[in-house]
């Protein structure tokens, strides 16, 4: 089975994209001001990263369903099948047994870490379990070398997180154009992107109605 990816080449984080400390996110701002609005409203909320009592405590201000997939950690390593392999199965990787659909997902720069050429499938799965006009909240590496694995994010305000590496390792960004990118999440468009002065782009994807 071709499950797991061989590991990348190291290299070096560029001092501009440094995976920890605090991160400026006008985007994700807007998108709790769009969703404070409608204040009535149940939100569904699901989070790829893993269980944080943070991430919780800060939509606790919203009438929602906050569901946690985990499976950040999962993703560097998911690779494309051979050609003799069935194709990866996302519905047992992330399980989105839910029976409400969903309004906002978190990516958080999980996106950089999944290969191309699993994008498009992983999008497709994540776009069947979303309403009409569901959100998607994500980091894009633009230059330079990311973390190994996906950073742990800690929401300090609307505006404002804190971002820390949990390893020390690197390995190459994709650095996906913005075009590209769309191209490669099927049912999704770029409803924001905000270039951060770290070299992030901060992207905010809706499904499309």
């Amino acid at each position: 089975m071709a499950l797991f990816a061989k590991p990348k080449t190291p290299g070096n984080i560029a001092p501009e994209q440094s995976q920890s400390g605090e991160l400026g996110c006008p985007a994700f701002a807007s998108l709790v001001e769009t969703l404070e609005r409608k204040p009535e409203h149940k939100y569904h909320i699901l989070d790829l990263a893993a269980a944080s009592g943070n991430h919780i405590e800060f939509f606790s201000r919203f009438r929602c369903r906050y569901h946690i997939g985990d499976v950040l950690h999962v993703l560097p390593d998911l690779s494309p099948p051979e050609e003799d392999e069935p194709e990866l199965d996302f519905g047992r990787i992330l399980p989105l047994n839910m029976p409400d659909r969903l309004d906002l997902i978190l990516a958080w720069d999980g996106l950089n870490y999944l290969d191309k050429e699993l994008l498009p499938q992983f999008s497709q799965h994540l776009v069947q379990q979303c309403n009409p006009g569901a959100w998607l909240h994500a980091f894009i590496y633009t230059r330079g070398d990311m973390a190994a694995q996906p950073v742990q994010f800690e929401l300090l305000s609307s505006n404002a997180m804190r971002r820390q590496a949990v390893t020390g390792s690197t390995v190459g960004a994709p650095c996906y154009p913005q075009r590209v990118l769309e191209k490669l999440m099927p049912g999704f468009r770029t409803a924001q992107s905000r270039l951060l002065k770290n070299g992030l782009q901060e992207c905010l994807f809706q499904v499309q109605e």
